[in-house]
């Protein structure tokens, strides 16, 4: 059991804590974001009840800042734990709050067929008991952890 507090499963997703900015800290990547360093997330809940998603991002490489915009969609019936996120019209992917601390200082978002993982965290730096923690969780749920990649957010 974690002495940080940790759940196991998240039964319920306050949309208005989860609103914000959160600094990607590592991920299982897609295919559009595998070369994405210094990245955040910009969750806005809207007049609808969905949520304006701003991601930013630098290529590997680059210096240049470029941002793309998504919408997500929070599936009441699931208590905004299960959303489906369109990244490019028609197309809606599954996303899964695997994780979430009780204050809303970190979040693991997944896939329910473990394709893609994002630990993400409100400040980009993240103590090494608790990400390995968090790791060793997303091993025990089926996540491939071979192709957990650290996101470099800048800091030294």
């Amino acid at each position: 059991m974690s002495t940080l507090h940790s759940q196991d499963k998240v039964s319920s997703v306050d949309l208005q804590k989860y609103s914000g900015k959160w600094f990607v800290v590592a991920l299982i990547p897609t295919s559009f974001d595998k070369n994405w360093d210094y990245t955040t997330e910009s969750y806005t809940l809207n007049s609808k009840g969905k949520i304006d998603i701003l991601t930013t991002y630098r290529k590997k490489g680059e210096e240049k800042e470029r941002s793309v915009k998504s919408n997500g969609f929070p599936i009441k019936e699931t208590a905004n734990v299960s959303w489906k996120v369109q990244f490019l019209w028609p197309f809606k992917a599954d996303y899964l709050i695997e994780e979430l601390s009780p204050d809303y200082t970190y979040v693991v978002v997944g896939h329910p067929k473990k394709k893609f993982l994002y630990i993400m965290n409100r400040s980009g730096k993240m103590a090494d008991i608790q990400y390995d923690e968090i790791v060793k969780r997303c091993r025990e749920k089926g996540y491939d952890l071979n192709k957990l990649k650290i996101v470099n957010q800048g800091f030294e």
